[in-house]
């Protein structure tokens, strides 16, 4: 990650047009960014397309960026812009989400092969959260993408929405809500040793 100082120069130099400086920019912000996209979006193709228009109107717009709000701030939000203006025009449904493509181990230095019915529960919990995820209504599934899986703080996610840090609590803490109620009947069985 770039420290401020960095950050300034490049922002400076993309502003006179220097096009290696704004790429230099932005390098360490195109996985997190084309990651937000495809968890609203769900599908890899529509990411990288909105990702790439995400950056373009970055460059476009570099000139209006105030530096009030950090750099990354500012690049979340028009990313979101971006892709709520997408999904308004989009009448399709998508592709299911798939942002718990694999379950990883707590542990790292234990490499059990699950039994085939742990495999079968861990599947059958992912594929219920991934769609108690895509179901969680867009008011609520942005701040909560944003701060638990983009690992942004309240108060950074409060500036790309446009709103304060008391409603993203609220609004996580509504989506937690419901994905408990969802996933409250889903109670994997353990296997008795």
């Amino acid at each position: 990650m770039l420290n401020r100082k960095e950050e300034a120069e490049l922002i400076a130099r993309a502003r006179k047009g220097e096009v290696e400086a704004f790429m230099n920019l932005i390098k360490d912000y195109q996985r997190p960014i084309f990651s937000l996209i495809y968890r609203l979006t769900g599908n890899r193709e529509d990411a990288a397309d909105l990702t790439q228009e995400t950056f373009l109107k970055a460059f476009s717009g570099l000139k209006d960026f105030r530096e009030k709000s950090g750099f990354y701030t500012w690049l979340h939000r028009i990313a979101v812009n971006q892709t709520l203006n997408f999904l308004k025009k989009s009448s399709t449904r998508r592709e299911k989400l798939e942002y718990l493509d694999e379950i990883k181990q707590d542990d790292p230095g234990v490499a059990a092969v699950p039994s085939p019915e742990e495999s079968s529960i861990r599947e059958e919990f992912r594929s219920r959260l991934q769609a108690t995820l895509e179901e969680l209504p867009m008011v609520y599934k942005l701040p909560f993408f944003l701060v638990i899986f983009q690992g942004m703080s309240h108060a950074e996610a409060a500036k790309v929405l446009g709103c304060s840090e008391g409603t993203v609590s609220w609004k996580i803490h509504e989506a937690r809500k419901m994905i408990r109620e969802k996933l409250k009947h889903f109670v994997p069985v353990k296997k008795e040793v």
